[in-house]
């Protein structure tokens, strides 16, 4: 069995840094990754009909001279190439893999942000990876947004830092060394980062590079600042900040505010109370921005607070930026639940830096494979109310589909084989795309 051409094709993005030995292993082994029921190596092999030794293909992720970032920047060339925008908009998150297994590197105690609430916390054993994402518009669907993985970072806590003898990196510290390298990669390309109050405070504003937009969120408690006045001749330092402006709370506070009615997130309805400004954060004086301070009139979301450096864009327009990060999290289920994330039992250092990164890079060729390169979107197999599009499941279904039909015509069409063999392929293929 083979993977269909037309998505080996976007395979060549691993050439970029593979050998042809090692990408042809990757070509074997990704052919396990579509149709295997559970994504270790070794149920990878066994669903590809690979019968070679099993080492081959463990050594791809644990020995092989390849730089998992290289292939990432490949992918984002590859969107930029196939759906061109004027600004291509980044999402940043991150997410927790279970695993088990004291000598399995990198893992440790992290907060299930699943399981846990605002005054109750779980902790897990596993793995936590931060992701960052190119945000694409469906061409299919217009009004449908994707997250597209491109760089991953695997975060050790400080226990796990000294236990591997490692430098402890904070989760933000990790978002900006990957926004920088995308940065550098195509500094000529406006960038415009989308992230949750953890990735986008006022600590990270500072740091982020002036070229690269960001849209995110802060505390009702927030302290904004008026800018700096001009500097006085004589003696002193200058100001470095202006008169402080209310608080988010203190604008929501203020009678006859504008109500609104707000549409997000593909279909769900906002009924809101809306306040803004401008001025800059305390902890990041020389980027002006925008807040939105926003109070929902029904549900429990309360008050809630956005910003934007893009000054000049409407409230309206900055709230549903904002919503374009929530494709991210439709990412990360996805992956585990229709591409085995974090199945794979890796334990060495090299193997599992790279195994979870390249199956998110599957996600992102999958998705461009569907939208992009086959001719009609895939059939939808699951039907409901307010359902008018393909589910990631149904593309997984359409690539195992279009695979076992491309090999049907390459061995299974000659007059040589009897009609009544092909009576039993048809329940076949209906099985594959079931699969899913």
């Amino acid at each position: 069995m083979d993977i269909v051409s037309s998505f080996a094709n976007l395979l060549q993005v691993f050439t970029v840094t593979m050998t042809p030995p090692t990408h042809e292993n990757l070509r074997e082994l990704v052919v396990g990754w579509v149709f295997a029921p559970r994504r270790t190596i070794m149920g990878m092999l066994r669903a590809g009909g690979v019968e070679r030794h099993h080492s081959a293909f463990h050594r791809i992720f644990s020995d092989a001279k390849w730089s998992i970032d290289t292939v990432g920047l490949a992918v984002y060339d590859l969107i930029r190439k196939l759906l061109p925008q004027g600004t291509v908009f980044l999402a940043g998150d991150d997410t927790l893999l279970n695993r088990r297994g004291l000598k399995m590197f990198g893992t440790g105690m992290h907060r299930d942000p699943l399981l846990s609430s605002r005054g109750f916390t779980v902790v897990r054993w596993g793995h936590c990876w931060v992701v960052l994402c190119v945000v694409i518009e469906s061409p299919r669907t217009p009004g449908r947004y994707f997250a597209l993985p491109i760089l991953a970072r695997l975060y050790l806590n400080k226990k796990s830092s000294g236990k591997w003898g490692r430098a402890y990196r904070t989760k933000p510290e990790m978002m900006l060394e990957m926004l920088k390298r995308v940065h550098a990669h195509d500094s000529e390309q406006s960038l415009h980062f989308l992230g949750d109050s953890a990735f986008t405070s006022s600590s990270m504003l500072k740091k982020m590079p002036a070229a690269i937009a960001v849209t995110g969120r802060i505390g009702c408690n927030s302290r904004i600042h008026a800018p700096a006045p001009p500097r006085k001749a004589g003696r002193g330092r200058p100001r470095v900040r202006g008169e402080r402006l209310e608080t988010p709370d203190e604008m929501l506070d203020t009678k006859g505010l504008q109500r609104i009615d707000l549409k997000l997130y593909e279909s769900t309805e906002y009924k809101v109370r809306l306040a803004e400004q401008q001025g800059y954060l305390f902890n990041a004086p020389n980027r002006p921005i925008k807040v939105v301070a926003i109070e929902h009139q029904r549900g429990g979301r309360g008050r809630e607070v956005f910003y934007s450096t893009e000054t000049s864009a409407k409230a309206q327009q900055i709230l549903q930026w904002f919503s374009w990060r929530w494709p991210i999290e439709v990412t990360f289920h996805d992956s585990k639940q229709h591409l085995g994330l974090g199945e794979a039992e890796n334990r060495k250092t090299k193997a599992v830096r790279r195994t979870v990164p390249t199956g998110l890079l599957m996600y992102s060729l999958v998705v461009l494979w569907h939208e992009c390169v086959r001719q009609k979107p895939a059939l939808r197999l699951r039907k409901w109310a307010g359902k008018d599009h393909a589910s990631f499941a149904e593309m997984a279904a359409a690539l195992r589909t279009d695979s076992l039909g491309e090999f049907k015509r390459k061995h299974l069409s000659t007059p040589a084989i009897p009609a009544s063999i092909h009576k039993f392929l048809q329940p076949l293929e209906y099985l594959i795309a079931l699969a899913a």
